[in-house]
């Protein structure tokens, strides 16, 4: 796949394609029919298959005070969209003058990219204040349009605000569901308080970007991505109210592992979450849940195999894990 920064001000020569329009945040299963319709539209068509979406977010150029969370950080969406089979990805440079473009410039500007038929969800909107949507992509000559109807599961509509309040609620097993693939937050391994290693328990910590969406505190089963393998493990996210500590951390006490992971590049997938964060009245009660919360946890990835084989099928054609 080629990834191309766009400029909305400047000219380009490219192959004429079949593009999917969106942010995309996550990728989830909703967005993955939508993407995939893209590629089998343009295969039919002998077209190359195309993503658009932007950078930065809009709401950050829009609303630079709010504070953001995402599902995937762009390099997270590139190695998907690689991972699908994607044969080009627009990355527009989203600023104020792009979001006042009336629907003639926006539609212009698609056609500058020689983009010949355009896929959308059936909320699609663009333009200056948001006045551009289906119809008005419908209307247009300079290409044809393919409108995918709302995905939803057995509850309600697939979309990624729903899927990032479950993770909130630390319902990891149900966000992955909709997801298609396990949840996962990815950085570098620091220096922790090293209190783990002194009860016997020692974890790995993860520094990590504030706009990556942090699922609720508590206790979860799931794994660690670092030096090119996949290991088992316990994940705590929290801020330790046994030793009163103030800031959240994420730690790993990955089974069967001796080592130094210091600076190391990681990336933790979540499972299931096993319980919320507790306060302990002794070290030695801390240690005695930790054991029980270890046994719990390898019996959960036993019970999340085929989630965990589907995500690592996914981050192996992705070509890059962290």
């Amino acid at each position: 796949m080629k990834t191309i920064r766009i400029d909305s001000t400047k000219t380009y020569d490219l192959p004429e394609s079949v593009c999917a329009l969106g942010f995309f945040d996550g990728i989830h299963r909703g967005h993955q029919q939508l993407i995939q319709a893209a590629i089998d539209d343009a295969k039919a068509q002998g077209r190359k298959s195309a993503v658009l979406t932007f950078d930065p977010d809009p709401w950050k150029v829009l609303k630079p005070d709010a504070e953001l969370t995402h599902l995937s950080a762009l390099d997270d969406k590139t190695a998907i969209l690689n991972a699908m089979g994607v044969d080009l990805f627009y990355v527009v440079e989203f600023t104020r003058d792009f979001a006042g473009f009336s629907i003639e410039e926006f539609h212009a500007f698609l056609s500058g990219l020689n983009i010949a038929g355009i896929v959308c969800g059936f909320d699609y909107t663009y333009g200056k204040k948001g006045i551009g949507n289906t119809q008005t992509l419908a209307a247009a000559d300079e290409f044809s349009l393919r409108v995918i109807d709302q995905i939803s599961d057995d509850l309600a509509k697939i979309s990624s605000s729903r899927i990032e309040a479950l993770l909130d609620d630390g319902d990891v097993a149900k966000a992955n569901e909709l997801l298609g693939y396990m949840y996962s937050i990815k950085g570098v391994i620091e220096p922790g308080f090293q209190r783990g290693r002194q009860i016997g328990f020692p974890t790995a910590n993860l520094d990590f970007s504030s706009e990556e969406v942090c699922p609720a505190h508590g206790v979860y089963a799931g794994y660690v991505y670092v030096d090119g393998q996949y290991r088992g493990a316990m994940i705590n996210i929290g801020k330790n109210p046994t030793f009163n500590n103030t800031n959240r951390t994420i730690e790993a006490y990955i089974f069967d592992f001796e080592g130094d992971l210091y600076d190391h590049a990681a990336r933790f997938f979540f499972a299931k979450r096993l319980r919320g964060e507790i306060r302990f009245s002794s070290v030695d009660d801390l240690k005695k849940q930790l054991t029980k919360d270890v046994d719990s946890a390898r019996e959960a990835l036993k019970e999340h195999e085929a989630e965990f084989e589907t995500t690592k099928r996914l981050w192996s054609l992705a070509g890059s894990v962290c």
